[in-house]
C-alpha cells in the first residue's frame, strides 16, 4: 500500500514512514505498518516524536505482525486516537464540567447561574439539586484547578495520581481549602466514570491533609471587654455611637448559626404570633435544613432593638441589621457584611489585648455549646449528623441519675 500523500509543509516527514500529525491539535502520531493501529506520542515536539518513533521502529523490527502495547508503558502510552480520555485534558474537562455540569459561566464578568445537574448525595436533601452556596463553592474551585499550568494533562495519563499531587501540592498547606479542591475533584472525576471517560476515580487514593480541630471557646468576661470596644465606633476620624456592632454579635451568639444565616435575616423572617415571644424561620443557607428558633425573651428585645434603632435612624430595609446613616452612601442602610464585623472584632480583639486568640466564628461555638449546657440535647445549629452536633459542644455537663437501688440483703445488724 502506498503512503498517503503528505499535507503540504510536512513533506520531511517522508524520511520517517509511519510518523504523521494530528491536524487538529499539533500532536505527533504514529501508524503500525502491519497492523494499521495508531497510538498517540502525546508530544508536539519534532525531536522529541522522531526519538519515539525511531524507538518504534527497533520494536517493530522485533516483531512485525503484534503491536504489542505494553512495550510502550513508561515514556510513551499509545491510545488510540478515537479515545476521548487521550484528548481530555483535566483543564478542558474542568471547564466543561462547570459550565455544562454545575451551570456556571462568566459573560462580560458577570456570573451567569444556568441548571445545575448535580444532586445532594446525603441527608435529607440527598437527590435534590445541590444548593447554591454549595455551587459558588465547586465553582470557584474548579477556576482556581483550571487556571493553575498543572491541570494540562489528559486523562488518561499512566501517571494520572503523581500529576493530581502535584496539582494540589501548592496547597498542602492550608488544610481546609485543599481538601476542599480534593473533593471538587472527586466531583469531577465521578463525572468522568459516569460519563465513561475513565473507569475509576483517582481520587479515591489521596487522602485528606489532617485539619486542626478549633476548640476556643470565648469567655464571658472576653466577650464583654470585646462588645465594650465595639460599643465605639471610630470611622473617618470621628468616634460614633457602635452599640448596634456589639448587638450583632449578641445576636450571632443567641442565634448560634453560621454568620451567613445571621447576616442575611430578614423582618419577613421573624414570627411576631407564633409562641410567647416569637419565632425566627430560616434555612440554613449551606444545606438548606428548615430552622425555627423560639426566641426567649433575651432574644425577643434583641430583635426589637434592631427594629427600633432602623426606625429611629429612618432606615427602611427588609434586613434586620443594617450599616447606619453615618456611613458613605455607597454603605449607609445596607446590609452588614460578614467581612466588616470579622474585621471590627479581629481590631477590637488587638485592642483588648487578645490579639489573634478569638474569631468571630467562635461565637458560633460558644452559643451552641452554652445552650447544650442549658437545656441538654437539642439540635439548635440544624447538624444532619451527630459526629457535627458534637463538634460544636466544648463542654459536656456530668450525666445526672437519681439511685434508687436498695439492698438485696438483709442487714443482720439493722
Amino acid at each position: 500500500m502506498a503512503p498517503p500523500r503528505r499535507k503540504p509543509g510536512q513533506e520531511w516527514l517522508d524520511r520517517y514512514p509511519g510518523l504523521y500529525i494530528q491536524a487538529r491539535d499539533g500532536i505527533f502520531y504514529v501508524r503500525h505498518p502491519v497492523t494499521r493501529k495508531q497510538g498517540s506520542l502525546q508530544t508536539k515536539d519534532r525531536q522529541t516524536a522522531v526519538r519515539r518513533w525511531a524507538i518504534l521502529q527497533q520494536m517493530w523490527e522485533q516483531s512485525t505482525t503484534d503491536f504489542d502495547a505494553e512495550l510502550l508503558s513508561g515514556n510513551i502510552s499509545v491510545a488510540k486516537p478515537a479515545d476521548p480520555a487521550s484528548r481530555t485534558t483535566l483543564k478542558s474537562y474542568l471547564q466543561k464540567w462547570r459550565t455544562q455540569t454545575l451551570g456556571h459561566s462568566v459573560i462580560d464578568g458577570q456570573v451567569i447561574w444556568g441548571e445545575c445537574h448535580i444532586l445532594s448525595q446525603r441527608g435529607r436533601n440527598s437527590g435534590r439539586p445541590i444548593a447554591l452556596a454549595t455551587r459558588i463553592d465547586y465553582a470557584n474551585d474548579a477556576q482556581q484547578l483550571e487556571a493553575s499550568d498543572d491541570s494540562s494533562f489528559t486523562l488518561s495519563d499512566p501517571h494520572l495520581l503523581r500529576k493530581v499531587r502535584t496539582l494540589l501540592s501548592p496547597w498542602i498547606t492550608k488544610p481546609t481549602h485543599y481538601n476542599g479542591l480534593r473533593n471538587t475533584l472527586s466531583r469531577v472525576f465521578s463525572h468522568a466514570v459516569d460519563s465513561g471517560l475513565i473507569d475509576r476515580n483517582p481520587m479515591a487514593d489521596i487522602k485528606k491533609v489532617n485539619e486542626p480541630k478549633r476548640e476556643v471557646l470565648v469567655p464571658d468576661h472576653v466577650f464583654a471587654e470585646i462588645t465594650a470596644l465595639l460599643c465605639v465606633h471610630k470611622l473617618n476620624k470621628q468616634a460614633h455611637d457602635g452599640t448596634w456592632r456589639a448587638k450583632i454579635c449578641d445576636l450571632i451568639y443567641m442565634m448560634s448559626q453560621q454568620p451567613i444565616d445571621v447576616f442575611g435575616l430578614k423582618e419577613d423572617q421573624i414570627h411576631d404570633d407564633q409562641g410567647p415571644f416569637g419565632e425566627i424561620h430560616f434555612a440554613r443557607h449551606k444545606t438548606g435544613v428548615p430552622i425555627i428558633i423560639e426566641m426567649n425573651k433575651e432574644l425577643r428585645q434583641l430583635v426589637d432593638w434592631f427594629r427600633e434603632w432602623k426606625r429611629k435612624q429612618g432606615i427602611i430595609s427588609p434586613y434586620l441589621m443594617v450599616y447606619p446613616q453615618y456611613f458613605d452612601k455607597r454603605s449607609r442602610t445596607k446590609p452588614v457584611k460578614h467581612r466588616f464585623m470579622q474585621l471590627s472584632w479581629a481590631q477590637a480583639c488587638t485592642d483588648a489585648g487578645y490579639k489573634g486568640q478569638y474569631q468571630l466564628r467562635d461565637l458560633r461555638k460558644k452559643g451552641l455549646t452554652d445552650e447544650f449546657v442549658s437545656q441538654g440535647e437539642n439540635n439548635k445549629g440544624g447538624h444532619e449528623t451527630e459526629a457535627m452536633r458534637k463538634h460544636y459542644r466544648l463542654i459536656r455537663p456530668p450525666e445526672r441519675s437519681k439511685s434508687t437501688l436498695k439492698s438485696l440483703r438483709k442487714d443482720s445488724s439493722a
